[in-house]
């Protein structure tokens, strides 16, 4: 049987009433009116988890939690890309698109930034999408500990491509334009 935190305060709070009023020494007041077998008793019967929500209740079920978090970079990454491909604003600016140093230089180094930024991204995302799928659909089967480190490995994976996919965009924005937008391989006259 567990006991709860308002019967120990009950016990505890009756048995300091029974204690001697007006004791000279202090030890002598709490060891005459507390018996500290009662307390031992009462504090062994105590369950501190039973404090505690159960996390199915708080979180539903984890293995829905790890599939939304493990889902949630592919989509992200998918719904970018279209947003990079086809609703780029046609010039640079610094609120909407995907922004870079060599990407801002002029309308044609945008345009090249977005279009590639748009294909990269939304690829990556729809490849990470079915595989994330996949991935996520045996999380029901497997042990919770295992399930957790599954799904710890695949937000890793996600953030490693992802940085990958971002640092490419960035060079091959490098590589075709200087830093005022023209392409490099033209020769000025």
């Amino acid at each position: 049987m567990t006991t709860t935190p308002t019967e120990i305060l009950q016990t505890a709070a009756a048995a300091l009433e029974t204690t001697a009023p007006a004791a000279v020494d202090p030890t002598a007041a709490t060891e005459a009116g507390l018996s500290v077998e009662s307390l031992k008793s009462l504090m062994d019967s105590f369950d501190p988890a039973a404090l505690l929500p159960e996390l199915d209740k708080v979180f539903g079920s984890l293995a829905t939690v790890c599939r939304v978090a493990v889902m949630i970079g592919p989509v992200v990454l998918l719904v970018l890309g279209l947003a990079y491909l086809f609703l780029s604003p046609k010039e640079a600016n610094y609120y909407f698109g995907y922004r870079c140093y060599f990407g801002m230089g002029s309308v044609h180094a945008w345009r090249f930034t977005q279009r590639l930024a748009g294909a990269v991204l939304g690829g990556l995302g729809l490849i990470l999408t079915v595989i994330m799928l996949l991935i996520s659909g045996g999380f029901a089967s497997m042990e919770v500990t295992a399930m957790v480190w599954r799904a710890v490995s695949c937000l890793v994976w996600e953030a490693v491509l992802a940085l990958l996919a971002t640092l490419a965009i960035n060079l091959a924005a490098a590589v075709r334009f200087d830093r005022k937008g023209e392409y490099r391989n033209r020769k000025s006259k």
